[in-house]
Formats: C-alpha cells, sequence, structure tokens
C-alpha cells in the first residue's frame, strides 16, 4: 500500500490503520464519535494527503479545464475554487473534482484518491489532439494534504499563520508567501463546517501537522480518521465518489446538475447530458431519514409499497440527529419530501421518509 509522509505520526498517535483506495490511512485515532464530535464542536485534523493533485498550466490551461470538466472554468478568477465533474463522452461520472485557479495560466486539480492514475490517463489521453499547449502534471506525490475543520479551525489557523488568513473566503485559495509557510491554503472542506485545507510540500508535512496539534490544544482539537470524515460529510450531502456516483451515473442523475454549466461550449459528455435532460430521468439520488429505529448501510434494498426501488449508496446513524440517514437511487416520481419509504436492514423493513439535503446545517456564528 502507498502511505502518506504522515503515515509514522499516525503510528505514534496509535491510528487505526487501513487500506483505503490503495493507501494506508488512518479510520480513527480515540474514536470516530469523539473525532466526530470535535469537528462539529472545535475541531478536528485530517490527513488527506492521499488525494490526487494534478497542476494544468499553460496557454491553453483554461480551455483545456473547459473541455474536460462540466463547470464553467471560465467564470474563476486567480484565488478562485470550484467543484466540477470529469465525465465520459457517455455523462458517467469519472470523479468529482476541485479545481484551483492558482495563477493566470495555472490551475491545481484535486482528484480522489482511487481515481488519481485513472483521472490522470484521462487528461493525457484527451489533451493532445485539441490542446498541445496544455502542461499536465502530475504533483501529487511531491505535495501533503492536510485539513483542518471545525469552529475553532480559524481561530486556529489564525494562531499558526497570521490575520492574513482573514481574508479568505469560502471557495477561495491563496499562496502562504509572507506567512512563514509555503503551499497554498484553500477553502474548501468536506464536513459542512467552517475549515481549510493546506496543499504544502511533503516534506514539510510532518512539521505542519506538529505544529497544527499543538497550535488547537487549547482549543481541544483533535486529529480525526476517515470514519469521522465519511459520517461528516454525509451528514451535509456530500457525495463520495464509489458509493454515490460513479461512471454509470450522470451528474443529473446524482442531482448535480448544479455543477453541469449547459450555456459554455462544448465540453466532454455535454450531449449525452442534454439528451438525458431532454428525455427525463429514470432515476436519481434522493436523500431520506430513518423513521423508525434503524441504520441503513450501502447496498441495503429501498422499498416504496413493498416494491424494491432502489438501493442505499451511504447510509449511517447521525449523532447530532439521532436517527439514521442515507442517500439512494430512486425513480423521480418517489423523490417528493415526506413520502413514506422501507429499507430492509437485515430483513426487518424499516420505516422511512423522503428528505431534502441538507440532513444538517452548520448553526451560524
Amino acid at each position: 500500500m502507498d502511505e502518506t509522509p504522515l503515515v509514522h505520526a499516525h503510528r505514534a498517535l496509535n491510528a487505526k490503520l487501513v487500506d483505503f483506495a490503495g493507501w494506508l490511512m488512518p479510520i480513527q485515532y480515540s474514536g470516530v464519535l469523539e473525532e466526530y464530535y470535535a469537528v462539529r464542536k472545535t475541531a478536528g485534523l485530517f490527513d488527506v494527503s492521499h488525494m490526487g493533485r494534478i497542476e494544468i498550466s499553460g496557454e491553453q490551461a483554461e480551455s483545456f479545464l473547459q473541455w474536460i470538466s462540466t463547470n464553467d472554468v471560465s467564470r474563476l478568477q486567480v484565488g478562485q475554487a470550484q467543484y466540477a465533474m470529469v465525465c465520459q463522452a457517455s455523462g458517467g461520472i469519472l470523479d468529482d473534482v476541485f479545481v484551483y485557479k492558482t495563477g493566470p495560466a495555472t490551475f491545481l486539480v484535486c482528484v480522489n484518491a482511487s481515481n488519481r492514475a485513472k483521472i490522470l490517463q484521462w487528461f493525457l489521453e484527451n489533451q493532445p489532439e485539441k490542446f498541445p499547449e496544455a502542461v499536465i502534471c502530475d504533483r501529487s506525490a511531491e505535495m501533503a494534504q492536510i485539513a483542518i475543520q471545525g469552529p475553532a479551525s480559524k481561530a486556529i489557523m489564525r494562531k499558526l499563520m497570521g490575520v492574513s488568513i482573514e481574508t479568505l473566503k469560502p471557495r477561495y485559495c491563496m499562496a502562504l508567501d509572507g506567512t512563514g509557510f509555503s503551499g497554498l491554503l484553500s477553502r474548501t472542506g468536506y464536513t459542512g463546517e467552517i475549515g481549510y485545507e493546506w496543499y504544502l510540500p511533503a516534506v514539510q508535512a510532518q512539521e505542519a501537522w506538529d505544529r497544527l496539534l499543538k497550535a488547537g490544544a487549547e482549543y481541544e482539537a483533535k486529529p480525526a480518521g476517515l470514519g469521522a470524515r465519511d459520517l461528516l460529510r454525509l451528514e451535509v450531502g456530500f457525495l463520495l465518489y464509489g458509493n454515490d456516483m460513479d461512471e454509470n451515473s450522470t451528474p443529473l442523475e446524482a442531482d448535480a446538475e448544479w455543477v453541469v454549466a449547459w450555456s459554455k461550449g462544448a465540453f466532454q459528455g455535454q450531449l449525452a447530458l442534454r439528451k438525458q435532460k431532454e428525455d427525463g430521468l429514470t432515476r436519481q439520488l434522493t436523500a431520506f431519514e430513518m423513521v423508525d429505529r434503524g441504520i441503513p448501510r450501502h447496498d441495503m434494498a429501498i422499498l416504496s409499497n413493498g416494491q424494491s426501488v432502489g438501493k442505499v449508496t451511504s447510509g449511517n446513524f447521525s449523532p447530532i440527529l439521532q436517527k439514521g440517514i442515507g442517500l439512494g437511487y430512486l425513480p423521480p416520481a418517489l423523490r417528493k419530501e415526506g413520502l413514506s419509504l422501507e429499507v430492509d436492514i437485515r430483513g426487518k423493513r424499516v420505516q422511512a421518509k423522503v428528505v431534502k439535503l441538507p440532513f444538517y446545517t452548520r448553526p451560524k456564528s
């Protein structure tokens, strides 16, 4: 398995390490619930260095990204970030990504760990013919990525880096020149809380991790693993590639049409997506919560009037809501808020109902 630059730090903290997309990653340290509450109440520190980081530069960098992704990259100013999807010609989702405009003709694309090799190959295959002046470079190995998330994250980062971070808004990024640190700091977190992602040289990862933990000690910030991260992202309705979407689902089916910029020029998958929109969807990702006691899990059957109508793609028990929550693909006619459903939990049909996302919204400060 591959290891991040922080694997020794995880071992020193007695983390439970597991295989995740071919990476040895911490699933938990002190416990999933303790880490979950740290993020919701104070702050949690995540090693997300397993993610892929691909740099696109050159005169045709923007044109290439306009073709290869669904969102409108031309709307980005230097220092802005954007969520998008990369699709096949069929409209199937190859990955969901964040695109950062780091310079006038330079972009950093953050991709899922499980898809890094696939997306890099896809970029290289689609680049030469139309965009010979776009330069594609995989920066994954030379960079680390640390996320700090939670209500206290701003105070912790201010303590560590100074007041310069106060100007950083959600969906923006900034170079850390002049702060005493290097790399790129962004606000594109996946927990629903205030937070930051720090892209930095891999050789600096251990020092950065240690200093973040030290700065967060007075706030009782804790290292957090993938178990807490998965629960946190589900509560706010963020999708997980491989569960809630894959090459057999489209952005429209995944209820993510908002990342499809219909009015921009041609892009990969546009014709298939437009036809699907015109013809109408046969299924769409839908949120539900349990009415009766029970925890929905991936691949469990969802029923309506006794008939199987779909499967759970993501499901868990929400500690803050004290109920089971989940996502699954259902026929559009069944996506009415409040509609009664059932989930087959180990042979028992447990009552559920359709709800709107997000399940949880961060209280306004």
